[in-house]
């Protein structure tokens, strides 16, 4: 995974991301405040050599001892001591019990022994550094009993413990930072793990990947409750108007006069695409046919306010004239609406009385926006689409799963369908601003690698 697409993913998943910093914080500063206070105290005691007649036994006599001193400091922490400790103290924990609470360590290069010992009350944990620091002095005399004063060894305490003002533990920086660090590795551990189980399409390349053509355009996520936003100065209407010139060059030397607008599944928003599409393409000057085709679920007439009794099939079965049933909406855009819904809509659109009305469409229009069914739970978008010149598929982010665009396509691609290319409807903010970010060329279904060049109007003969 690329530097970022790793970025990508994070700001995808950023809910979990700080989610998890924030339980990582949150542990650490519970932790914190379970955590019992413990103080530790020191005290520090010497090793007395005995005394030497001449440099050479000085020397053996340093020597031997540098070598015994690790052993003097676990003296300090064994059973031994600790129970002298226990006995001077008069203190009810057991000896190995004492035992846990005590540390030694010989410092390097001296005759020096650190003693601490710790204890949820500091004054306690005076007492017993000092009496652990007596105690091995005590050991240590014992253990040289039958020997000459002249020629044992002896520890002194040099330094006795003070009462410590602040505990050793909890240590709150350290557990935040602790807390902070696994909370974040947490989030980008859960953030990589649900965009990995998440089988639905939600970047430019998995559109590419599932449609098997160019992402032509990012809509970001609408933000009001109306579905024509091709007329104001929104991030969407941006959008749309971007995608009218990505359809106009997606081809230049043979532009698509006739395009399909289907989805996938239901609710990918193939009919938004379609009616903002027209809309953005009518104000740009080009004479534009919104053709609704969708005869199950008809919107278009209602998207634009416009009555939607009749249209496409009471031309087809011809009960009614196309010069009848064709409306204008705010004078630029005309629309054929669905009409009455029919028993039989895959035979409609597959109809010979279809292609003539598509071709009598070609007559009156540079290009006719054709929003058929999904592709997945009918037909009809299938059948029809051999008879356009190009598909444009819509995509939901966050819903359409990449299964169900590449099956599309496989069905589009079975039948000869000319898959133009993608749109990624409802994208988040950071998508969509990336996608434009990086805008290039568009490659096309029919031409991939082609570059972008003049667009070339075809008006036939009204």
């Amino acid at each position: 995974m690329s530097g970022a697409a790793f970025v990508q993913v994070l700001r995808r998943r950023w809910l979990a991301l700080v989610l998890c910093v924030l339980a990582g914080v949150a542990g650490g500063l519970l932790l914190t405040e379970r955590t019992p206070r413990v103080y530790q105290a020191d005290a520090r005691v010497i090793v007395n050599l005995p005394a030497a007649s001449n440099v050479t036994q000085a020397g053996q006599g340093l020597q031997l001892t540098a070598e015994l001193l690790p052993s003097y400091a676990e003296l300090a922490t064994s059973r031994l001591v600790a129970t002298k400790v226990k006995d001077a103290l008069g203190l009810p924990e057991s000896a190995e019990t004492l035992r846990r609470r005590l540390s030694a360590e010989a410092t390097p290069q001296t005759l020096l022994i650190d003693i601490g010992a710790q204890d949820g009350d500091p004054v306690r944990a005076r007492s017993l550094a000092n009496a652990t620091a007596a105690a091995l002095a005590d050991a240590v005399r014992e253990l040289q009993t039958g020997r000459a004063p002249a020629t044992a060894v002896t520890v002194e305490v040099i330094d006795t413990a003070i009462t410590p003002s602040t505990p050793v533990e909890p240590r709150p920086r350290y557990n935040l930072v602790l807390g902070l660090l696994l909370g974040l590795s947490a989030g980008v551990a859960l953030a990589l793990l649900l965009d990995a189980l998440d089988r639905t399409v939600k970047t430019a390349t998995q559109v590419e990947e599932g449609v098997g053509a160019a992402l032509l355009g990012v809509v970001p996520k609408a933000k009001g409750k109306s579905r024509l936003v091709a007329d104001d100065s929104s991030a969407s209407a941006e959008a749309y108007r971007a995608l009218r010139t990505a359809v106009r060059f997606v081809d230049p030397d043979d532009p698509p006069s006739l395009l399909m607008v289907t989805s996938p599944s239901e609710g990918d928003g193939k009919t938004t695409t379609a009616v903002n599409l027209a809309l953005a393409l009518a104000r740009s000057g080009v004479r534009v046919v919104l053709v609704d085709a969708d005869l199950r679920r008809p919107s278009v007439a209602r998207t634009l306010g416009l009555e939607g009794a009749v249209g496409l099939t009471d031309v087809v079965v011809r009960s009614a004239l196309l010069e009848d049933v064709l409306q204008t909406w705010r004078d630029e855009l005309l629309v054929l609406p669905a009409g009455a819904l029919p028993p039989n809509p895959s035979e409609i659109v597959g109809s010979q009385g279809m292609a003539n009305l598509l071709g009598e469409l070609r007559d009156i229009a540079d290009v006719l926006v054709v929003d058929a069914p999904p592709v997945l739970p009918v037909t009809d978008a299938v059948v029809l689409s051999p008879q356009v010149d190009g598909v444009l598929v819509v995509v939901r982010s966050g819903k359409t799963q990449r299964a169900a665009t590449a099956e599309a396509r496989r069905r589009l691609n079975g039948v000869g369908a000319t898959v133009v290319g993608g749109v990624l409807n409802a994208a988040s903010t950071s998508t969509a601003a990336g996608y434009y970010a990086t805008y290039r060329p568009v490659q096309s279904g029919r031409q991939r690698g082609a570059a972008p060049g003049p667009a070339t109007k075809r008006r036939l003969a009204r």
